[in-house]
C-alpha cells in the first residue's frame, strides 16, 4: 500500500486547488493578447470573438461565504473550479498529513 492510497484515522483525504470562478470569463474582455515571443513576452492585442459588451457577472448564490469552502461542494456551485495538484506535491501534502496525525 503506498502513502497516496493509505487512509489517516479512518478519513481518506483529498487534495485539490480551488477557485472561485464568478468573475472569470471570455465574454468580458474586448480583447486578448496573443504572445509573439516567448523570451521576450512581446504580446498583439486581437480582437476577442467571444467579447459580449451586454455581458454581466452572475449573482452571487444565496449559500456564498465569499471564499472557497465546504459550501461550494454542498451546493453543487456552478462557480466552483477545481485543479488537482501534481502528483510530487501531492505527496508532500499527505506526507505532511500523516505527519500531523501520526501521534494520535
Amino acid at each position: 500500500m503506498s502513502l497516496l492510497d493509505k487512509p489517516v484515522r479512518g478519513w481518506n483525504h483529498i487534495v485539490f486547488e480551488g477557485y472561485c470562478m464568478r468573475h472569470v470569463s471570455c465574454k468580458k474582455d474586448k480583447y486578448n493578447y496573443k504572445i509573439i515571443d516567448t523570451e521576450t513576452f512581446k504580446t498583439e492585442k486581437v480582437d476577442n470573438p467571444y467579447y459580449d459588451p451586454e455581458y454581466k457577472v452572475p449573482k452571487k448564490p444565496k449559500y456564498c461565504k465569499k471564499r472557497v469552502c465546504y459550501t461550494c461542494f454542498q451546493n453543487d456551485c456552478p462557480h466552483l473550479g477545481i485543479a488537482e495538484p501534481p502528483k510530487k506535491e501531492y505527496k508532500k501534502i499527505m506526507k505532511k498529513i500523516n505527519e500531523l496525525y501520526k501521534d494520535d
